[in-house]
């Protein structure tokens, strides 16, 4: 299972390939995404990407303004749809 620390990374990473004008010194866990450039496009290219790195798929119910508002909200999600995604495979 991977660390909350490496969702983390990755999130930040495929977040930042998204908006490559935001500068990684500024862009911490709490900062509003939208307010960074984050326009409907980008939102649905991040839904894809983070689907794609971290093997899971989000919910229509899940892909809504208070859980892609933010990076910690957004790694939340991830990590628990990571761990049960992965944890039932096993």
């Amino acid at each position: 299972m991977k660390s909350v620390e490496f969702i983390k990374a990755e999130t930040k990473k495929v977040l930042l390939e998204i908006l490559p004008n935001v500068n990684p010194e500024t862009l911490s866990d709490e900062s509003n995404i939208f307010s960074l450039g984050l326009g409907s496009v980008d939102a649905m290219m991040l839904v894809d990407k983070l689907e794609t790195t971290f093997d899971i798929k989000f919910l229509n119910s899940e892909i809504n303004f208070d859980v892609f508002q933010n990076l910690a909200s957004l790694i939340e999600l991830i990590e628990k749809k990571y761990s049960h995604s992965h944890f039932s495979e096993n």
